[in-house]
């Protein structure tokens, strides 16, 4: 192997291992993996828990040029053989390949082919995707090799960041209980303790009326305060709440602000967790995912702010931003995916520049 390419490999596989954003630094794997194997265009497909395409990040397409693409990828034809037949694959056209199904109307022409699985131990992650070799030439088994280096980092990689994810669920979890046991002991105990020391005012027969009536008015408010707070701590103490669709929305939200300085803030209405079934969640995360990340890509917004509306027979997610607005006629494949969940869930998706600047974009689905 040339030693120019040994050292861009050697590279790209500690850019992987440092990088603290996860989804940036498998963006950086994709632009390395067309670098070193001299390929045209890249990409990288993740699995969902369907066992279909969740996410595909790609390079070597102008926002222009994917707009024009009729469809975007669903984990069909090569993509989804790479999923079912984990083992690299090299290929001079393909056309060729009994699994090819063409390409959609707009979709650049595209014959080399190189793909290699992403594992994490016994788990397929994914595949990385290789195409269009330059000068017309075919990928070579030094190509595969290099590029299955590149993989295994990447497995590795993601493992890691999924340990780290573990062991900071369980910090988040530890310090759960500590508030729910500081709200249980000291909050509460001193409200009723309030409440009981109002109540025996109440037992004094000079007090007039207009303030007895004021007394109790604040019992009953305390008492009501009291209630909220232990619905708090039964929430706090719930070990199910680590996975409901609020913390894992505040998850996303978390990894997308490690790799920006805007301010991203979120509101919940209704009973999000209850509300919002297994498969809609699922959606909802990755219209959050999508739509923050183009705020933070081409909003130049300094502040962005998520509301996630739970009714009984619809959701509804609203993201706006103070950027420089949303352009007409500018929608992106990543836009036209969203309106595509939209649809399939009995829902709209719709994105408009504001009167008095920014963004705001409205996804909404049937429950």
């Amino acid at each position: 192997m040339a030693s120019s390419r040994l050292v861009a490999l050697s590279e790209a596989v500690i850019d992987i291992a440092k990088g603290e954003d996860l989804r940036a630094s498998l963006e950086r794997l994709v632009e390395n993996a067309v670098a070193i194997s001299g390929a045209t265009y890249g990409a990288l497909g993740a699995l969902g828990k369907d066992g279909n395409l969740e996410e595909f990040t790609y390079v070597g397409l102008s926002e222009e040029s994917a707009d024009e693409i009729a469809s975007f990828p669903e984990g069909k034809g090569l993509l989804g053989h790479l999923f079912t037949h984990p083992i690299p694959l090299r290929i001079n056209s393909i056309q060729s390949h009994p699994a090819s199904v063409g390409f959609p109307s707009g979709h650049p022409a595209m014959k080399s082919f190189l793909g290699i699985p992403i594992r994490i131990r016994d788990e397929i992650y994914g595949s990385l995707y290789l195409t269009e070799k330059r000068d017309g030439e075919s990928f070579t088994e030094e190509d595969e090799q290099l590029v299955s280096a590149l993989a295994a980092a990447a497995g590795i990689a993601i493992d890691n960041a999924r340990g780290q994810d573990a062991q900071h669920r369980v910090i988040v979890l530890a310090e759960r209980e500590r508030i729910a046991r500081d709200l249980h002991d000291l909050v509460i105990q001193r409200l009723f303790a309030t409440g009981l020391s109002l109540q025996a005012i109440t037992k004094n027969p000079n007090l007039p009326e207009r303030g007895l009536v004021r007394i109790r008015e604040v019992i009953d408010d305390l008492d009501a305060t009291v209630q909220q707070i232990r619905n708090s701590v039964f929430a706090l103490q719930d070990p199910t709440a680590a996975h409901g669709l609020c913390v894992r929305i505040q998850g996303e939200i978390d990894s997308l602000h490690r790799s920006s300085p805007m301010e991203i803030s979120c509101e919940y209405h209704g009973p999000v967790d209850t509300f919002i079934n297994a498969e809609v969640a699922e959606h909802v995360i990755a219209v959050v995912r999508e739509l923050l990340s183009n705020a933070i890509k081409h909003s130049g917004a300094q502040r962005v702010k998520v509301q996630i509306y739970a009714m009984k027979t619809r959701c509804e997610v609203w993201v706006r931003d103070d950027g420089i607005g949303f352009q007409e006629g500018t929608r992106k494949s990543g836009l036209v995916n969203l309106t595509k969940r939209a649809e399939e869930n009995r829902g709209i998706f719709d994105i408009y520049k504001l009167p008095e600047g920014g963004t705001e974009a409205m996804w909404s689905a049937g429950l």
